[in-house]
């Protein structure tokens, strides 16, 4: 067994190595195992001679599960460690005072063994109090199942509130045993009249409101995190999950193909995992003895991360396995890179890109839907086919993405816990206030003085409130941004570092400053996020010659078109390019607007800035080829021309008064002229007449 084991080591890799091994081992703890499984349902055809013995090893195998199953829960262990020990300690008070101190009472009526069987009895219903709060969660989810799939979610939620809820039914039920202190009142059983008596129930029934708000404050915390997480971050972590999923199909392929630091990507290799430890464990873990393998099974470091990562409620991973190993890659940004040039160098199959024919090729037959879903994962801007760079890009997005998504979780893991501590402040104050009015017999007065206290002190922190419950809504229901988002604020480009309750902390894209500011002032303005943005469109607005005929125009925007679907073009533009004249102004110009859209979001600044640069000098060149120029060639039009038929110019006092008598001058002989021609015609007329 272990030559053929390590014989198919050496032919598949590392990784296939891992499996193997763990197939090997899962099979002997099946064999181990196998008393303690169910028989079949037609085991007993094979030998009819053995059907009573195969019945006794069956009832054997069932109570053997059985007794297994309780000796390794957590019920039995608690019961042993902490319930029996301490009623064994009260039974002795019990004892003594039913027998040897039976006379003894506490005031003039309740007999002493009364207040220890009572104490007994609430050792009992706080643990029951505990169980019940322990099951509860497991009956909720197996009705709450057929009407809900959602069901999950609220049960983490009541798991999460045990201790909570146990204090509530604790005092609940105490509160409901105090008549058992009735019983051992010899002169007036039954009445519980005594002081002492009344004042242990008031107490219960103070904290039986205490603990039942303390409940429901939890409750509503944790429901508050669940719906909060699941509308935010469901799509993001799913997503996720979704990439890494492909990722390490991807890997487990290239490794299949390639074997982990084989001599083509020993340098990737070693990026990858960040050091040569693993290689010595790949390397020397073939000669190790099987006894020493099966000692690193439970004591090794597969053994330790498992158990850490199940203390943690963290999902197990296998160390070494492809997944494990793309998502520790995923941490450290040159270990994308590496892994991008990994995988890209394994599909491209000596080509300048990887296609779904590759990805196809590589993964073998039976596999095309996978192949589809990887490749549709990797080509973003949809043109058919993954450069290195575009690859490179991604991975390094998925990193950043993935850090964004555990810092965003944790800033608002804190922020929730902010607000509960808040609220638990409150309801301490609240707990005090019904503590006083169930012990205090001039409730009303005490009351109304307290009141008239938080008044005055509301009055005093009006603003603080205001601006407090302002950010809940603003980061709880609104939730404009999440860390790691580009961000405009009233024309301040801004990239959010941190969320905190009360404030947000940007950093400014234009210098790399950290600015502050409050969520009560950003919950009034204007925020447009770039980073949930799709891929975004910009604008170019300029003037032109009014000279410029229609067919420029059109040759204009067929140079762009032509350039934004050119090969090294093609993953940073969108084909649809508009050219449009916007204005005519003074008719002096024409207004013209160049708009493209990028196939991503502005949410890098350094590729925007980039593409921005490219495109910029392709329009400029297009518009010298095409002898589109600025309005008046560069320079003024002549005065009085077509492009510029108003004009004004300056002149002297002097000038003004002469050119001003001579104007008249030439209007008065023009209107001497005017009146002879007239006299002429009429006498004339007058003549013919005659």
């Amino acid at each position: 067994m272990e030559l053929e084991e390590t014989s198919q080591v050496h032919a598949s890799g590392s990784a296939l190595h891992t499996s193997r091994r763990s197939l090997s081992a899962d099979h002997q703890e099946a064999v181990r195992y196998e008393p303690f499984r169910r028989q079949g349902a037609y085991s007993g055809l094979s030998g009819g001679d053995r059907d009573d013995e195969e019945d006794q090893g069956k009832e054997q195998s069932k109570l053997q599960t059985l007794v297994y199953k309780f000796t390794k829960s957590i019920l039995l262990r608690r019961l042993l460690l902490y319930y029996f020990p301490p009623t064994l300690l009260l039974l002795i008070p019990i004892v003594i005072t039913a027998t040897v101190a039976k006379n003894a009472y506490i005031g003039d009526d309740v007999r002493v063994v009364g207040l220890f069987v009572w104490l007994e009895v609430i050792w009992a219903i706080f643990w029951g109090s505990w169980g019940l709060a322990f099951v509860l969660p497991f009956v909720f989810q197996y009705f709450a199942g057929f009407f809900t799939p959602v069901a999950k979610d609220y049960t983490d939620i009541l798991k999460a509130v045990i201790l909570p809820m146990t204090a509530f039914y604790f005092a609940l039920f105490s509160r409901a045993a105090t008549p058992l202190l009735c019983v051992f009142d010899e002169v007036k059983p039954g009445r519980c009249d005594d002081d002492w008596i009344m004042i242990i129930r008031r107490f219960l029934l103070a904290t039986i409101a205490c603990t039942g708000l303390f409940f429901v404050q939890k409750v509503l915390i944790h429901l508050l995190t669940v719906n909060y997480r699941k509308r935010q971050f469901k799509v993001r972590v799913e997503e996720s999950k979704r990439t890494t999923h492909i990722l390490a199909q991807m890997y487990e392929a290239s490794v299949r193909l390639y074997p982990a630091f084989c001599a083509r990507f020993a340098p990737e290799d070693d990026k990858i995992h960040r050091s040569q430890t693993l290689r010595a464990a790949v390397e020397g873990g073939l000669q190790q003895p099987h006894l020493r393998k099966r000692v690193n099974k439970f004591y090794g470091a597969d053994a330790m991360a498992e158990t850490k990562a199940r203390l943690q409620g963290k999902e197990v991973l296998k160390v070494g396995s492809p997944r494990s190993v793309v998502m520790k890659a995923l941490e450290n940004e040159q270990a994308s890179e590496a892994l991008a040039r990994r995988l890209w160098f394994s599909f491209s199959m000596e080509s300048d890109a990887v296609t779904e024919d590759d990805i196809t090729r590589i993964l073998g037959p039976g596999r095309e839907e996978d192949a589809l879903d990887i490749f549709h994962a990797l080509d973003n801007d949809e043109n058919g086919d993954i450069s290195l760079e575009e690859m490179i890009f991604l991975f390094t997005q998925f990193s950043r993405d993935r850090k964004d998504i555990e810092r965003s979780m944790h800033d608002i893991g804190q922020a929730i816990k902010s607000l509960d501590r808040i609220l638990e402040v409150f309801l301490f104050f609240v707990s005090i206030l019904l503590y006083i009015a169930f012990f205090n017999v001039g409730v009303t007065s005490t009351l109304a003085t307290l009141w008239a206290s938080v008044a005055a002190v509301s009055f005093a922190i009006a603003t603080t409130v205001q601006e407090f419950l302002g950010s809940l809504v603003f980061l709880f229901i609104k939730h404009p941004y999440d860390v790691g988002d580009r961000v405009d604020i009233n024309g301040s480009e801004l990239i959010v570092e941190h969320i905190s309750l009360l404030f947000t902390v940007f950093r400014q894209v234009s210098t790399g400053g950290i600015v502050q500011i409050p969520n009560i002032v950003n919950n009034l303005q204007w925020i447009k996020n770039v980073s949930r943005s799709k891929a975004m469109k910009e604008r170019y607005n300029f003037a032109i010659s009014p000279k410029t005929k229609w067919f420029q125009l059109e040759k204009l925007k067929s140079e762009l078109r032509r350039f934004v679907l050119e090969p090294q073009n093609k993953r940073d533009y969108q084909p649809n390019i508009d050219v449009e004249l916007i204005s005519i102004g003074d008719m002096e110009k024409l207004h013209l607007r160049v708009e493209i859209c990028q196939k991503s979001n502005f949410s890098d600044e350094a590729l925007r800035a980039s593409r921005r640069s490219k495109f910029m000098c392709a329009l400029f060149t297009a518009l010298k080829k095409h002898s589109i120029k600025k309005p008046w060639g560069g320079k003024p039009p002549d005065a009085g021309s077509w492009e510029n038929p108003a004009f004004s110019v300056t002149v002297t006092g002097d000038d003004a008064a002469r050119a001003r008598a001579e104007w008249e001058a030439r209007e008065e002989a023009d209107r001497v002229k005017k009146m002879e021609k007239l006299w002429w015609n009429g006498l004339g007329k007058e003549e013919k007449s005659k």
